[in-house]
């Protein structure tokens, strides 16, 4: 029972995770080229949504990855499937984690005063953190859909609330 939960609660925060990190990378991109702001609420938007966005992935993250450690004892999937799904949750935590960590944190340094560090590094800082984030967006998705694999036991039993009628 433990381990159904565990898969289902997995299932969904790499789902609800996948799909808010879309959604805010479109939300970021129709607001970096709306007309409808201007520039100075075009720079501070990292202000505003990124902790929220943070918030959100480590809140997801997280419950995936205790999951993903947890679902390691599930017999109904297979040894190399759980081992797959730990290493691909924990390679996205670890990435969010240095992202937030050494580029986000520094960003938001750069941001508080502007002219005192070259706009050469806020470009580098952001970069690299776009960066990293498609990767983590490309681990998260592979490990949803790892995750969404149906197991032995998905496969192999047939709905009885419907007997067949020979």
């Amino acid at each position: 029972m433990m381990q159904r939960m565990c898969l289902a609660l997995l299932r969904f925060a790499l789902s609800a995770w996948v799909g808010i990190s879309l959604f805010f990378v479109t939300v970021i991109l129709s607001l970096r080229y709306s007309n409808l702001f201007t520039d100075p609420v075009k720079f501070n938007h990292p202000k505003v949504l990124f902790p929220l966005y943070y918030s959100f992935e480590f809140t997801l993250l997280g419950i995936a990855l205790f999951c993903a450690v947890a679902g390691i004892w599930n017999a109904a999937a297979g040894l190399i499937r759980r081992y797959l799904l730990l290493a691909l949750v924990g390679a996205s935590f670890a990435m969010a984690l240095l992202d937030y960590t050494v580029i986000y944190r520094e960003l938001v340094t750069i941001m508080a005063d502007p002219e005192a560090i070259p706009a050469a590094q806020f470009v580098a800082h952001h970069q690299a953190s776009r960066r990293l984030n498609e990767a983590l967006l490309a681990l998260s998705i592979a490990a949803t859909i790892v995750a969404h694999w149906p197991t032995r036991e998905e496969r192999g039993s047939r709905d009885c609330s419907h007997p067949e009628v020979p």
